[in-house]
C-alpha cells in the first residue's frame, strides 16, 4: 500500500472488517468530518490519535521547562 491511501476502516482490534476499501487520505479526512459510521472503529480516527499525541507533547513541554529552570554556567 502506498502513502497516499489507506484501508477503510483499519480496525483498532486488528480484525478484518466485513466490507473494506482503499481510500485516499483526503477522502479519509472528509469521512471523519462527516461522521462516517465506520470511523469510530478505525485506527486512523483522529479522535483516537489525539489522546496518544497529548502525553508525548506534555512530556516534551515538561522537559523544556526543566531545561529552562536549570542554572546556566557563565563562562
Amino acid at each position: 500500500m502506498d502513502d497516499t491511501s489507506r484501508i477503510c476502516p483499519t480496525r483498532t482490534d486488528g480484525s478484518d472488517s466485513l466490507f473494506a476499501h482503499r481510500v485516499t487520505l483526503p477522502k479519509c479526512q472528509e469521512r471523519q468530518r462527516k461522521s462516517f459510521h465506520k470511523c469510530f472503529t478505525c485506527v486512523h480516527n483522529n479522535n483516537l490519535q489525539e489522546p496518544m499525541r497529548a502525553p508525548a507533547a506534555a512530556q516534551k513541554g515538561a522537559e523544556k521547562a526543566a531545561e529552562a529552570a536549570r542554572p546556566q554556567l557563565i563562562r
